[in-house]
């Protein structure tokens, strides 16, 4: 008991030195919100056009500061797994006795589980002798928030490859090099004339977009008092699977549409990645002398293997695609490169044999080899597409520079045992900010015959 109040207390320092700063930043938001209020006053007034714009740009300045607090106020608690234990032992015991009390309780008397479970907790680090059993019981909510996700990346490569942003907000903004500053051939000017003015550099920008993944599942209130099967603890599990796979599915595929009922990511495999015949994007150079001629900021690079549903034409030919795919790469995105790929896609590879009919890509018999393609690992996710026809299913590069996430901010679990009978709703409720990175950090391989005009 007492190394589990010393943990305890760690926690609950942590939790009010973060608190003591999200309390300042909230102060001076708030004198920040009170002076445009004052200002729109004045311009209700005087109806200024110029000032309108300029108080419009402040306020949209203002809202990404605010984002930008919130989210750096939930990430600042970061327990480590010895706490994590510990506070977690607390909670589920908390939740699972409230969860006996109201099945014995009989439909007229269930007390309110939300409330109860709070209490329940409280009680139980006050009695280890916490000084503030309240501010403790909020750290604990905010550690259960997270077993989500920690499964869900466990259970997705992709989510544990792609970089993370912590400075990413609901309005985020970047520019972007698209070309590069003109320079020309020069001589001493004795003469002292006025040398023609080279063209300057081009940049673009680049936006971040959030998009929305949720969990309602339901659970028999039988199944959640029955006292040898811990069902919280399995469906925490069985959640971060399935969010982890809908997660992947929308780096990787997600439509970039938003309508009244869903939001999508911009998929790295759909909308980032446009391999049409002869005008598509994917095609074209990073950087051109024109930059109407480069390609589209947002978009990754593609290589194709020349025949429509394979790798290639003969086993010579798919070692020549991953040796032209290395070897094409930009020299600062090749150290921690990898190749991405799902179980069957690497089967095929494994099976390419040289003129001995001795496998390729496999050094040992014996044990298999270790998974890697000309000494770059191959990281594998079943989430990415099989071979065919016109199919993306090889990554190549450098993820984690090419392809960012932050947590936006909402990130919450409830238990909801009334909105149906006899059963408790567990919803989760997540939304994430995306955006590209540096696009030629990866390349996209494509079973096509298509390619550049």
């Amino acid at each position: 008991m007492d190394e589990l109040k010393k943990l305890l207390e760690a926690m609950t320092l942590k939790y009010e030195k973060s608190q003591e700063a999200q309390v300042a930043a909230e102060k001076k938001m708030k004198g920040e919100i009170k002076a445009l209020g004052d200002k729109y006053v004045e311009l209700e007034k005087s109806k200024d056009a110029d000032e309108i714009k300029k108080l419009m740009k402040s306020i949209a300045t203002l809202e990404d500061e605010i984002s930008d607090v919130r989210t750096k106020a939930k990430g600042t608690f970061q327990p480590n797994v010895d706490e994590h234990k510990a506070v977690k032992a607390v909670v589920v015991s908390s939740i699972g006795a409230m969860l006996k009390l109201n099945g014995s309780a009989g439909e007229g008397n269930v007390k309110d589980l939300l409330s109860a479970a709070g209490n329940m907790i409280a009680e139980k680090v006050k009695a280890l002798n916490i000084g503030t059993p309240e501010s403790a019981g909020l750290a604990i909510a905010e550690v259960l928030s997270r077993d989500v996700i920690h499964y869900a990346r466990e259970y997705s490569p992709i989510m544990g490859l792609v970089g993370r942003d912590p400075v990413m907000t609901r309005n985020y903004r970047k520019l972007v090099l698209v070309g590069y500053p003109a320079v020309a051939t020069g001589v001493e000017n004795i003469a002292g004339s006025v040398l023609p003015q080279t063209d300057t550099q081009t940049y673009a920008e680049i936006r971040s977009k959030t998009w929305k993944v949720y969990a309602k599942p339901r659970i028999t209130d039988e199944a959640m008092v029955a006292p040898d099967i811990d069902v919280y603890g399995e469906l925490l599990v069985l959640l971060g699977q399935e969010m982890g796979i809908y997660q992947a599915a929308q780096v990787l595929q997600g439509t970039g549409v938003d309508d009244a009922n869903q939001t999508n990511a911009r998929g790295i495999l759909s909308v980032r990645t446009d391999i049409t015949n002869l005008t598509g994007e994917s095609w074209k150079p990073t950087l051109d002398a024109v930059p109407a001629n480069a390609r589209d900021h947002d978009v990754y690079p593609a290589k194709a293997t020349g025949v429509s549903g394979a790798l290639g034409s003969d086993d010579e030919a798919i070692v020549n695609l991953f040796i032209d795919t290395i070897n094409e790469h930009p020299s600062m995105f090749l150290s921690g490169s990898s190749f991405l790929m799902n179980r069957k896609t690497k089967g095929v590879i494994e099976k390419v044999r040289d003129a001995d009919n001795h496998p390729i890509f496999i050094n040992n018999y014996k044990d298999g080899g270790v998974p890697t393609i000309m000494g770059y690992p191959v990281v594998i996710d079943d989430t990415m597409p099989d071979i065919a026809v016109d199919s993306t299913p090889i990554i190549f590069g450098t993820l984690s520079r090419a392809f960012y996430l932050n947590d936006g901010d909402i990130d919450k679990m409830l238990l909801d045992p009334y909105s149906i009978d006899q059963c408790t709703l567990v919803k989760t409720s997540k939304e994430m900010f995306e955006r590209v990175g540096n696009s030629d950090a990866i390349k996209i391989i494509a079973c096509t015959t298509n390619g550049p005009a």
